[in-house]
């Protein structure tokens, strides 16, 4: 298996236990759709993999359900129970991989699924009961959970994800998820906003800090790498 499909595999397969005297790392990249995560990931991974080969490579896709289309057209009905898969299964697949010694650079991470649970409430999609239960079960598997080492997030405004998101859906790198245009962009403000306010918490100091990295739309992706493994050097 060489390197890039050692990065990678497919993380719902399973892995022999690493022994290791260090502890796994844990990075993840964040931000709105279209803020170019996907491309930072395989940067990071690449530079984590090169320190240490026991390392995977975990794209948000991975975790897409195959009715994932109903989170987007059918909000009302599905969105709840799409939103609540994707956290288990964030939560599921970081825990397995760290316990098992490999380091995971991650799209995305279970810290992040309550600015998508809150948009579905002010957006109507979900009621406040429904929101209240899903962040009593958010909390519950945050505990279990080691936070990143280190999280990123590409602070990239909704006017730019928009352009980057009708030209990749433009030229069939990416799927067209929303029903229209106005829904498209209603979610990627709606999302940013929240992102902002998300990564505010996460920044602020509480029982369990997070060290964020933020960079802009303009920011070199080389240049973001590197700062961020300097950053978990310190």
């Amino acid at each position: 298996m060489n390197r890039i499909e050692q990065l990678f595999k497919d993380p719902w397969t399973t892995a022999d236990p690493i022994s290791r005297q260090d502890k796994p790392l844990y990075i993840c990249v964040s931000g709105n759709s279209g803020a170019g995560k996907s491309t930072l990931v395989k940067l990071l991974a690449e530079d984590v993999y090169a320190r240490n080969p026991a390392t995977i490579a975990i794209d948000e896709k991975s975790l897409h359900h195959p009715f994932i289309s109903k989170l987007f057209f059918e909000t009302a009905t599905y969105g709840y129970q799409v939103q609540l898969n994707f956290m288990l299964q964030r939560v599921m697949l970081v825990g397995y991989w760290l316990d098992a010694g490999y380091n995971v650079v991650m799209e995305r991470s279970h810290l992040e699924d309550l600015v998508f649970i809150r948009h579905l409430l002010n957006l109507g999609y979900v009621n406040r009961k429904e929101h209240d239960a899903y962040f009593e079960l958010w909390r519950c598997l945050d505990e279990r959970l080691p936070h990143p080492d280190l999280i990123i997030f590409l602070n990239v405004p909704p006017e730019i994800s928009l352009v980057r998101l009708h030209h990749d859906e433009q030229t069939g790198r990416r799927p067209r998820e929303f029903p229209d245009e106005e829904t498209k962009e209603t979610w990627i403000r709606s999302w940013y906003r929240l992102y902002l306010e998300r990564i505010d918490e996460l920044k602020g100091t509480g029982s369990r800090p997070i060290r964020v990295v933020v960079a802009g739309e303009t920011s070199d992706l080389k240049d973001v790498c590197s700062d961020a493994m300097r950053e978990l050097q310190t």
